[in-house]
């Protein structure tokens, strides 16, 4: 190849490469561009916070539906440890102490007083005898299958406290579940509610953000006051 063919060649690369960088700067512009006008078009989010914490701190319906929950336990507990009083008790005796535990002491009829005074009386010379066989540790043949007769109720006994026990903490575990969720569906319909009345596109739980700025709106105090007014008659 002589000197102006190898120059014409040169000139043609050059050429090719002038325009492809030329081509990728107008696309590079372009597609700044196009950036820039979805920026323009895009609208700014109006966004709102919550802080779900003092919600659950200051929202008097949930206080009121814990306080409601915490008497039931507690009642449910005293049931419990009143039934640790009748151990010694045969399984028909244990079943009509425990239903007559259920109804408050103060609604008893007379007859109803006498009988639980007579079953924990019972209940209490068989512990007293288990107690003094337990003790002696030369008992009679008599004596051992005695013992050990009481102490087969004793176990049974006890066999039918955790059971109970363990359906009574179920039903709390059921209760709380409900509770929750159906005060969670309430706090969801009055955040829905503001966000809407105000055009908020997104609320968000505060503790869930580890940022935002001041033009982010804490809607918290407007949320409460709606969820602690009482509703219309």
């Amino acid at each position: 190849m002589n000197t102006r063919s190898r120059w014409i060649a040169t000139v043609a690369v050059a050429v090719s490469l002038l325009l492809l960088s030329v081509g990728m700067i107008v696309a590079q512009e372009a597609e700044t561009q196009a950036e820039a006008g979805a920026t323009t078009a895009s609208p700014i989010l109006k966004v709102g916070v919550v802080d779900l914490d003092i919600i659950s701190e200051q929202y008097q319906e949930l206080i009121a539906q814990q306080e409601q929950l915490r008497t039931w336990a507690q009642t449910r507990t005293r049931y419990i440890d009143q039934l640790r009083n009748y151990l010694f008790l045969s399984e028909q005796n244990f079943a009509e102490i425990a239903e007559l535990l259920q109804i408050s002491r103060d609604k008893w009829t007379d007859a109803q007083t006498s009988r639980e005074e007579e079953l924990r009386q019972v209940s209490e010379q068989k512990e007293k005898r288990f107690m003094d066989l337990q003790a002696n540790t030369g008992r009679t043949p008599a004596e051992g299958d005695e013992f050990n007769s009481l102490s087969d109720t004793y176990e049974a006994r006890h066999a039918d406290i955790t059971m109970r026990a363990t359906a009574i903490e179920r039903e709390y575990l059921e209760k709380r579940s409900e509770t929750q969720v159906s005060l969670v569906t309430s706090v969801r319909e009055i955040i829905t509610e503001v966000a809407q009345a105000d055009k908020y596109d997104l609320v968000v739980d505060r503790g869930m953000v580890f940022y935002c700025s001041e033009h982010v709106t804490d809607l918290t105090a407007v949320v409460l006051e709606k969820l602690n007014t009482p509703p219309e008659q």
